[in-house]
């Protein structure tokens, strides 16, 4: 999704933390040093969607901040990956977040897994009778593989930003 709202001025010397727009975050915001973010989930399987994301902010669009976890000093990415590696592969020091507390954090990783297993345990009855869900239930198989696979080698390898 990006977003329709425009920067309300450009600058000569680009100032992108200004793409993250406070006014759409639901938890209290800051700013905070890049290097203080850490996004456990660095590999991504869009890089299409990352480009697309980074050409919007050069533009000037405006997104929601990006979801951390204050954890042990560090921020570390909880909603907006593929934003944050657009914005990371920018010239920047800073960047706006919204803190999510722990709770909420742990509401969304309890949302996510509700809705997968609801979703692939109907995928497991209907592929019983229909073609059409067989090839949904594989491709569904696919997609967590390579989720985890992402997860795997992000946990196992440095973030290009180290």
């Amino acid at each position: 999704m990006l977003a329709e709202r425009r920067c309300r001025h450009r600058r000569s010397a680009p100032d992108y933390v200004d793409c993250f727009d406070r006014a759409l975050a639901e938890f209290p915001t800051r700013i905070v040093g890049l290097a203080q973010v850490v996004d456990l989930l660095h590999v991504t399987h869009r890089p299409d969607e990352i480009e697309r994301f980074r050409q919007a902010i050069e533009r000037g669009d405006r997104f929601p901040p990006i979801s951390v976890v204050h954890l042990a000093g560090r921020f570390f990415v909880a909603d907006g990956h593929k934003r944050f590696s657009a914005y990371a592969a920018l010239p920047v020091s800073e960047i706006v977040v919204q803190v999510w507390t722990t709770r909420r954090w742990l509401q969304d990783q309890w949302r996510q897994l509700r809705h997968k297993t609801r979703q692939q345990c109907s995928l497991a009855f209907r592929s019983l009778y229909d073609q059409r869900a067989r090839a949904e239930a594989r491709r569904l198989v696919l997609d967590t593989i390579g989720h985890w696979r992402r997860i795997v080698v992000s946990l196992t390898t440095r973030s290009p930003r180290s």
